[in-house]
C-alpha cells in the first residue's frame, strides 16, 4: 500500500519532486534512520531514568530535613519552657532576697 502511494507520488512529482520532499523531511527531522531514532529514544530513556533517580534522592533528603525540623521545633519549645521557668525562679529568688 505504501509502495503504491510512493509510486503515485513519483509519477506525479518526478525525481526532482521526490528529492525535494526527502530534503524537506530531513530538514524537519521527520526522516531519520532507524538506528539514529533508536539512539535518540535510548538517550531520552536514560535521561528520564537519571532524572527519576535524582528526584527520588531529593525527595528522601527533603523527608529527612522535615523530620529534623520537627524534632528541632519540639526541642525549641522545651527550651523556651525551661528558660521561662528559670526566669520565674530567678524572679522569685530576687523577691525573697529583697
Amino acid at each position: 500500500m505504501l509502495d503504491a502511494a510512493i509510486a503515485d507520488l513519483a509519477a506525479k512529482a518526478g525525481p526532482a519532486g521526490l528529492l525535494c520532499l526527502v530534503v524537506v523531511l530531513i530538514l524537519l527531522g521527520r526522516l531519520l534512520p532507524r538506528s539514529a531514532h533508536e539512539d535518540r529514544v535510548g538517550d531520552l530513556k536514560e535521561r528520564i531514568s537519571s532524572l527519576e533517580a535524582t528526584l527520588a534522592t531529593r525527595d528522601a533528603e527533603l523527608r529527612v530535613r522535615g523530620e529534623q525540623v520537627s524534632r528541632l521545633l519540639g526541642q525549641g519549645d522545651m527550651s523556651v519552657q525551661v528558660l521561662e521557668s528559670l526566669a520565674r525562679e530567678a524572679g522569685a529568688d530576687d523577691a525573697v532576697v529583697e
